[in-house]
This record gives structure tokens, sequence and C-alpha cells, in this order.
């Protein structure tokens, strides 16, 4: 009987070693949701773009994009995704500009749009991937301000 509760003790005390293990992985490595924060723009500042990272056991995790007007998300717009390479990713490697009442984020340093969005008619690209004419009136509009701006 002391033999059978030895090894029922060893078995117990192994698996509370295996969860710790677990979780002290999962503390360290994995973060999960991180927001990063708010950007904001002069041109209105009734508006601000939220950015969450998704950091997972991936290379490449995502980055959530949110409308908020006056300190509430705009939920008709849901998430608008990018993604990134970096575990490290911060709110100073994104820039916000505007121009024609158009929000649009980039990276720091690079001259494709992420995201834009029409303050006039609150209209989201990419929201509706598919609406390539939209994009394209949303980009030629932006383009005017900063002709170094591309897109796929």
């Amino acid at each position: 009987m002391k033999n059978k509760n030895a090894k029922i003790g060893c078995g117990g005390i192994i698996l509370l070693l295996i969860i710790g293990i677990i979780y002290l992985w999962n503390l360290l490595f994995w973060e999960g949701q991180r927001d990063l924060g708010n950007l904001s723009n002069s041109c209105n500042e009734n508006y601000e773009i939220n950015i969450t990272h998704y950091s997972e056991f991936e290379h490449k995790q995502a980055l959530q994009f949110y409308i908020i007007k006056n300190n509430k998300k705009i939920e008709k717009f849901g998430k608008t995704f990018a993604v990134t390479s970096r575990i490290d990713e911060s709110l100073e490697n994104f820039e916000i500009h505007c121009f024609d009442n158009i929000l649009y984020v980039t990276w720091k340093n690079d001259n494709e749009p992420l995201i834009m969005f029409d303050l006039k008619n609150e209209h989201l690209y990419p929201e509706n991937r598919e609406n390539i004419n939209y994009k394209n009136e949303l980009f030629e509009r932006i383009i005017k301000g900063n002709p170094k701006l591309e897109i796929e």
C-alpha cells in the first residue's frame, strides 16, 4: 500500500510540474492580445485609430485596427487586419496621416497605407477588400497630399 501511495504522490508532483512549465512558457513567450494604443491626427480630433497586436505561435501575427469616434469604437467596422512578423511591435512603428478628410495609417518610413478611413462618409478600406473602385478612389485622393505613396 505504501508503494502505491508513493506512485500516486510522485505522479501528482510530475503532473503539477508539467502544468507549471506550460504556464511559465505561456507567461514568457505568448502574449496573446496586446493593445498598442491609439493614433490620432490633428485634422480631426474626434477620430482615433486603435491598434491591437495578437501574438501567437506563428510567423505572421495579426494586427487589428479599430476606428474610435469620441472615445467609442465604431462597431459597424469590426476589425481590420494587417500582419507583422515582429513580436516587439509598438505604436511608435506606425504613423497616422490625414489628407482630404481621409485618415490613413502606414508603417513608419513606409509608403503603403495599411488602412484608409474617409471621415466625411465614415467609409473604411480594407473593410470591404473586394471594392477595388473604392480603394482606388481613396488612394487617388490621398496621393495628392503625398505623391510617394504606393498601393498594391
